[in-house]
């Protein structure tokens, strides 16, 4: 059976968006050639894979087998056209990175400033998300290379090259915070207080639970969950709730919000990223300037 291109794409769009007309956008075309594509697909297969209803397009359950599968063939299709180009030493393709806001605000940016220096072509795109959502992105092919601090759980992975990074996570509070009366202020002190952290099972927070727990003190009253950063910084300096986050992630934001670091030594940790794909399927040949790129940056 031959699977055209088009018609895997046309799939795929409609899959991604619920609709041909949102398809036909994303895919820069018509919304008949959309339907077109997909009609043609579903005869050469011989099952309907998608329901119509006035709320758009749902997958059948055969349009649901086929779409990870369809996606894996348009993913080693692109690789396949990128490795050709590289062969014709052509330094173009894409390379898909994902890293938490950490990442993003401290070591990442060196790294993609030189890497476009290196391959001016190269697509870059880069996802900032919590770590359990990267690592679904990473099983599910949706990103080709992670930053993490220990192997993603939900993919076997390999680590690429040797190069780590670094950040530090640091207790903070609104600059009036009544805390600061006090002197000294300890780690008994700022578990007696509210906090703002993420869901339970974020990788931040079982780290933050972790540190407690060690230090010997029971956990203390969570009085705001969300995995927005901006939402929790903002909330620590209009309170008297206490935040603990990435200082790259707090210096981006000191000159925009009233926010002042705790020295609390038993609940300061750094974290140590390294790089992660795929053990299994191809690696898009973009992925060594990265690991060429990694190599050159000075510790």
């Amino acid at each position: 059976m031959h699977l055209d291109h088009r018609l895997l794409a046309a799939f795929d769009a409609v899959a991604t968006h619920g609709s041909v007309g949102r398809a036909a956008q994303a895919l820069n075309t018509t919304q008949p050639t959309v339907s077109r594509h997909i009609k043609l697909l579903e005869q050469q297969l011989g099952n309907p894979l998608f329901e119509r209803d006035a709320y758009g397009m749902h997958l059948t359950a055969a349009g649901a087998d086929l779409l990870p599968r369809g996606r894996l063939i348009l993913h080693e299709m692109e690789l396949a056209r990128e490795m050709m180009e590289g062969h014709r030493g052509l330094r173009r393709g894409a390379i898909r990175l994902g890293g938490v806001e950490g990442v993003a605000r401290s070591f990442l940016p060196a790294i993609l400033a030189e890497v476009t220096r290196r391959a001016p072509h190269l697509r870059i795109e880069v996802e900032v998300a919590s770590e359990d959502r990267l690592e679904r992105a990473l099983a599910n092919r949706e990103i080709d290379i992670m930053f993490a601090t220990q192997p993603p759980r939900e993919v076997e992975t390999v680590a690429i090259g040797t190069r780590t990074f670094q950040d530090r996570c640091v207790v903070f509070c609104a600059a009036d915070h009544p805390l600061l009366r006090k002197n000294p202020i300890g780690i008994a002190e700022v578990v007696e207080e509210a906090w703002a952290m993420g869901h339970p099972g974020a990788t931040t927070r079982l780290q933050f639970e972790r540190l407690v727990r060690e230090a010997g003190f029971s956990l203390p009253t969570v009085m705001l969950q969300t995995d927005s950063v901006d939402v929790i910084i903002a909330m620590v300096a209009g309170s008297n709730i206490l935040g603990w986050l990435p200082e790259p992630i707090l210096n981006a934001r000191s000159s925009q919000m009233a926010i002042t670091v705790l020295n609390i030594p038993e609940l300061e940790l750094v974290r140590t990223f390294g790089a992660y794909r795929r053990a299994r399927g191809t690696f898009p040949p973009a992925g060594q300037i990265l690991l060429d790129t990694l190599a050159a940056i000075p510790g």
